[in-house]
């Protein structure tokens, strides 16, 4: 892999407002093209589009829209809960503001489950998504119990006082230790202090949320009549279910239950993986942007 380098500063401004139902939230425009919709999970606001610009080919090729989700780096949010469902709709709202019709959808982990979601709320919406391991709920028991670990915790480390240390905890149980060097390195150079701004949000607001979804890979047949037929990308790292298990579990769901869902794997990477390896990740969603095209 080459090494990383943007000068000293690798930050994303995001710099224009959008009002929605509820919130206020802070994005920014990079580039020309087919527009991609980038959302982002927990805990680090900057984990995905930052990453991103280590290959340039990718933004030189489509508009990448970042936003912040509501309560993180600056987007307000005016009320105490969201759920994944009007999340969805936030992203609805965006793409209303900026007078999209259709994007593709590219996100991460928590920031995956509110695509999934607004994929089965507003298919018309989405010419493809790319999902890098969406955190779908977990069933199987290790994977539920190692899930519990994580979340128990860090949530003692956040009761206690320690914000910062709560987020990172968990970050290290979910993802393996090499994770939080990778993101000194691919996020800006206040990366921890935002993060720590933004804990409350990670802890009351995204963790409720996802342990109240209705959505249960066990269930999806429910669905049936709303199953995403739009080409998919389902990414894993191929080292996340050494550092936790239940990341192949969604990956086998997503391919069993998507029949146009194609599959990637990202080297040297656990549930970090566009922080772990960029390049990679970027490469990849190059690829299948460019073949899907117009979608």
């Amino acid at each position: 892999m080459n090494g990383l380098y943007l000068g000293r500063e690798w930050n994303v401004e995001h710099d224009r407002r959008a009002k929605v139902s509820d919130a206020e939230l802070r994005y920014t425009v990079l580039g020309e093209g087919e527009p991609v919709l980038c959302i982002h999970g927990t805990s680090i606001a900057d984990s995905l589009i930052t990453p991103l610009r280590f290959h340039q080919p990718l933004l030189d090729d489509y508009q990448f829209i970042s936003y912040y989700r509501a309560g993180y780096n600056g987007s307000t949010l005016h009320k105490d809960s969201l759920s994944i469902e009007e999340g969805a709709e936030h992203v609805r709202e965006l793409l209303d503001h900026l007078g999209i019709d259709r994007a593709h959808i590219m996100a991460f982990s928590f920031g995956g489950v509110i695509a999934f979601q607004f994929l089965l709320s507003h298919p018309e919406r989405v010419r493809s998504a790319i999902l890098l391991e969406p955190y779908l709920p977990r069933e199987e028991p290790q994977a539920i119990q190692a899930n519990v670990d994580a979340f128990m915790g860090a949530m003692k480390l956040y009761e206690s006082g320690d914000k910062l240390g709560a987020a990172q905890r968990y970050m290290e149980s979910v993802c393996g230790p090499n994770f939080l060097s990778a993101v000194d390195m691919t996020g800006p150079l206040d990366v921890w202090e935002r993060v720590e701004e933004c804990v409350d949000t990670t802890f009351t607001v995204d963790f409720p949320a996802i342990s109240q979804w209705g959505f249960k890979p066990s269930e999806a047949d429910r669905f049936a009549d709303a199953k995403p037929a739009m080409p998919v990308l389902a990414v894993m790292g191929l080292d996340s279910e050494s550092a936790m298990p239940g990341f192949r579990e969604t990956q086998r769901f997503l391919m069993n239950w998507l029949p146009q869902a194609e599959r990637c794997g990202i080297p040297n990477a656990t549930h970090g993986l566009q922080s772990m390896n960029p390049v990679a990740v970027a490469e990849a969603a190059h690829a299948f942007l460019r073949r899907v095209g117009g979608s």
